[in-house]
């Protein structure tokens, strides 16, 4: 736990906004309080899935906005413009860095501009020491994500990303929050869990 907080310290100092939980049944409690009756975007998200969020938003919220397999459509598009988008980070650096890599884009555009709020949902097994660390863990988890989505990359074969600019990659974008970007509300919540991949 006093991992979480230092993190927390130091990510409020870059702006963001943070909560720290000791299960994710608490955490998940209070999400729905907070996105009851409002729009809710959620991105591609093994943690959010763990917490069974994905399933109980639906009575809870007012719309929600999945994105689905294979895709840049309407409802991708919709989430970019909800109350509240839920999504975890592949990795979190101690020194303050939020990292992801989106295939598509919709996850990353999502926590860049666009919803009135962006809550990150992180266990602790996705915190790294440094920027280096989270960068690694980050591509690790692409590849875990690509087998699990069933595509045909060189990582799958390898075990490791192999930096490929294959059709079915789901390394298009990285991004690096180093702080909370200006007109958006970004809000961490830090669970002290082993969540996701």
């Amino acid at each position: 736990m006093k991992r979480l907080q230092q993190l927390s310290e130091k990510l409020k100092k870059c702006g963001f906004d943070t909560e720290i939980f000791e299960s994710g049944n608490k955490a998940s409690n209070r999400i729905r309080g907070i996105v009851n009756g409002c729009s809710v975007g959620v991105g591609s998200s093994m943690t959010l899935e763990c917490l069974g969020l994905l399933e109980s938003l639906k009575s809870n919220a007012k719309e929600v906005f999945f994105h689905l397999p294979g895709g840049a459509g309407e409802e991708e598009r919709k989430a970019l413009t909800a109350d509240f988008y839920l999504t975890s980070a592949n990795a979190i650096s101690m020194d303050g860095h939020i990292v992801n890599i989106d295939g598509t884009g919709n996850r990353v555009a999502a926590t860049c501009f666009g919803p009135k709020q962006v809550i990150y949902v992180v266990g602790k097994n996705k915190i790294t020491e440094t920027l280096d660390g989270a960068m690694v863990r980050a591509k690790n988890t692409a590849v875990k994500l690509a087998k699990h989505f069933g595509r045909r990359t060189p990582c799958i074969k390898t075990g490791e990303c192999e930096d490929c600019l294959s059709a079915e990659c789901i390394c298009s974008i990285t991004t690096i929050h180093r702080k909370k970007p200006y007109g958006i509300n970004i809000s961490v919540f830090l669970i002290d869990e082993e969540l996701g991949l």
